[in-house]
């Protein structure tokens, strides 16, 4: 299996030049010696880059394909209108955002969140038969006469072959996109001659692998595979010459690559062959079914290799799934990578490089070759993987802090949130910056720093004010960690600074405070405590008594809980945060992954939408009670701790709370249903709340 990563960058180059490239120019471009792109190639396989013409260029392939619907609840395509890769249209109402959270998760999926917009229109135009004109309804009738002729607006073209299932290697239809009416049709339809003749090739690999696959029991290749006369398809070429060729170019071994020929370029073509692996029948078969140990063990390997991310558990103490864990474990919470072509292995010296690396003024470490802008060493590419960003898991020790940077007049490197010397701006913090990245690394997002308004482009790493049109440079590097402050950190004698050292209430009990999960204590009826909730229970539940309270003692999230309030606090100026007890309604299902894991809408539903898709609370514990099912022992109902912070009155479209002002860096806390007297209370972020109670009652 091909890394990630590199089928990325590849496809990008690609869909950079058209969708194709001879193997020498890919080659210099992206830097990877003829070993390494043979490897590469080899390992993606045709379904991702296509090897054509006698084997000297590459196509970028991709099965992504678009909805054809005009309205779609969410599926595995991308959805947008056809007219995005083919005509600019500004006045047409449907989507043409490719970018939304939907088409990203998509793209994500196929490795392919790294394409510009532009890129991704080449790799679907030459992918999709979905942009192509509509073929003609009378010339794939029986007779295949359109009276029209050349006059007719719609491909002359077999539509089974761009559907890619034709069933006849001697169809008397065309197949041929690159006549002079077919290619006529495609030009008005926005198709120009290049991506016509990509799209050619692309499909005439995936007919006759269809074909082989049809005749799979049969020896395939002793079909005779002659075309209709517009193809010039005559026959099959010797495929000796093409492998030699290919061979001495990236070294690549015949039975590793199949080859085709595009039928446009010449009389003869060479059409894919199954390598000695792929042969349907001979000694291969004997060993079929039987359990290989080491292809267990590649597929574990090639589950490392796509893996970017280091197991927050192992780094500090211990991973339970062990083997089965999907994150790669190692003993510092940075890990540096090299690429061979075929798999990544470990740098020596990785201090040396991190530290480099965590310096904004470095561009590059000279003395190992390393270029952390392209992430090469000499022509390899090199990786860094991590633990998770720290604003993602704040709960965790020894994951990675952020820190964002902009660069200066005089080329200095400025921290986000620090003052600049001589000026009295500040502007927002790493951490907000790190949020909003993870959010969506390919936002552009507004703010604001004393009179001036910007635009942080996370894709394009630039910072631009708005009215000047002034542009500075902006960095992402980690905050460096040597292993003996990981050493430190571990043992307790040094603090991870991105953790609070917040300790547990001092009314808490302490024979009850897990490493993880959570332990429900019985409050005593005679203590303030329990008098407390209770007064606040019996203010609209008169007529119920309480059976018991229980405090519920998560210390995971009780740090996380602390945490965000001296964030809030900070951001609010150092003013302390409106901090209420509220009440919440559930059924008894959803109690445990409730104390364990906080109140998460998303995953334990929303009592109601009209103001935000959120998690509800409420001021009034009869308000709560319609959502607390009765169970034999009676009602349970929430009692937690919530930050409300700055509120504001909710909408039923609310996914977060809105922007304060025309800073769009600053948000609200909370929603609401009335800003004057609020009852019900919406919060969009589960680290506001803390599920400190549950009571038990009933009428």
């Amino acid at each position: 299996m091909c890394d990630p990563a590199v089928s990325s960058l590849l496809t990008q180059t690609l869909c950079a030049h058209g969708g194709r490239l001879g193997l020498r120019e890919l080659q210099e471009y992206i830097g990877l010696s003829a070993l390494q792109l043979r490897d590469t190639l080899s390992a993606a396989g045709p379904g991702r880059f296509l090897v054509v013409e006698g084997g000297s260029e590459v196509l970028a392939v991709t099965d992504v394909r678009v909805c054809v619907l005009k309205e779609c609840d969410g599926c595995e395509r991308l959805n947008i209108h056809w007219c995005f890769c083919v005509f600019s249209c500004s006045s047409c109402k449907y989507s043409h955002d490719i970018m939304n959270a939907e088409n990203k998760k998509v793209l994500k999926n196929h490795d392919l969140s790294g394409l510009s917009e532009n890129e991704l229109q080449v790799l679907l135009l030459q992918n999709d038969a979905f942009f192509l004109p509509d073929t003609c309804h009378f010339y794939n009738k029986k007779g295949h006469q359109c009276v029209q002729q050349n006059n007719c607006n719609m491909l002359h073209v077999c539509r089974h072959f761009l559907k890619g299932k034709c069933k006849f290697p001697r169809c008397i239809m065309s197949h041929n996109l690159l006549d002079g009416h077919t290619l006529r049709v495609l030009e008005t339809g926005g198709i120009d001659g290049k991506t016509a003749s990509n799209f050619q090739a692309i499909y005439d690999y995936k007919h006759m692998e269809f074909n082989r696959e049809q005749k799979k029991g049969n020896s395939g290749l002793k079909h005779d595979f002659e075309f209709d006369r517009g193809r010039n398809f005559t026959g099959i070429k010797e495929l000796k010459t093409t492998s030699q060729m290919m061979e001495s170019m990236l070294h690549v071994p015949p039975s590793k690559v199949l080859f085709i020929q595009s039928s446009h370029a010449g009389p003869r073509s060479t059409v894919p062959v199954q390598s000695q692996d792929q042969l349907p029948t001979g000694a291969g078969d004997k060993d079929k079914g039987k359990k290989d140990s080491s292809s267990d063990k590649a597929s574990k390997d090639n589950k490392k290799d796509n893996c970017d991310e280091i197991c927050v558990f192992y780094v500090w103490k211990y991973c339970k799934n062990k083997d089965k864990c999907q994150s790669v474990h190692y003993h510092l919470p940075y890990k540096w990578e090299i690429h061979d072509g075929l798999s990544w292995h470990e740098l020596s010296t990785m201090e040396e490089i991190e530290k480099a690396y965590c310096d904004p003024k470095n561009s590059s470490l000279p003395s190992r070759n390393i270029n952390f802008q392209t992430m090469t060493c000499c022509s390899s590419l090199v990786r860094r993987l991590s633990t998770p960003s720290s604003v993602t898991k704040p709960t965790f020790v020894l994951t990675t802090q952020w820190i964002w940077y902009w660069k200066n007049n005089q080329d200095r490197w400025i921290e986000y949130g620090e003052r600049e010397e001589g000026n009295s701006m500040t502007s927002p913090s790493s951490a907000i910056i790190e949020n909003l990245y993870q959010a969506d690394p390919c936002a552009i997002v507004p703010f604001q720093a004393g009179q001036h308004q910007y635009e942080l482009n996370f894709k394009e790493m630039t910072q631009t004010n708005t009215t000047f049109k002034t542009q500075r440079q902006v960095c992402r590097r980690p905050k460096f960690v040597s292993s003996e402050d990981v050493q430190k950190i571990k043992t307790g004698s040094q603090r991870d600074s991105s953790i609070p050292n917040q300790t547990c209430p001092s009314h808490w009990d302490a024979s009850a405070l897990p490493d993880f999960g959570y332990k429900a204590v019985v409050i005593s009826n005679v203590t303030s405590e329990y008098n407390r909730i209770k007064q606040q229970f019996h203010q609209t539940m008169k007529n119920y008594s309480i059976l018991k309270i229980q405090r519920i003692q998560n210390p995971s999230l009780w740090k996380v809980f602390q945490w965000q309030k001296e964030k809030m606090k900070r951001e609010n100026g150092g003013k302390e945060v409106e901090e209420k007890l509220l009440f919440h309604g559930t059924d008894v299902t959803s109690m445990k992954t409730i104390c364990t894991q906080n109140f998460d809408w998303r995953i334990c539903g929303s009592n109601g939408t009209n103001y935000g898709k959120g998690s509800y609370f409420a001021k009034d514990a009869c308000y709560s009670h319609t959502y607390c099912p009765a169970t034999l022992q009676g009602h349970l109902m929430f009692v937690a701790r919530v930050l409300v912070g700055d509120y504001v009155k909710g909408n039923a479209a609310y996914v977060r709370p809105p922007h304060k002002c025309a800073d769009q860096l600053r948000f609200y806390d909370s929603c609401v249903d009335n800003e004057l007297s609020p009852s019900v209370f919406v919060v969009f972020e589960k680290h506001q709340i803390y599920p400190e109670y549950i009571i038990e009652y009933k009428e």
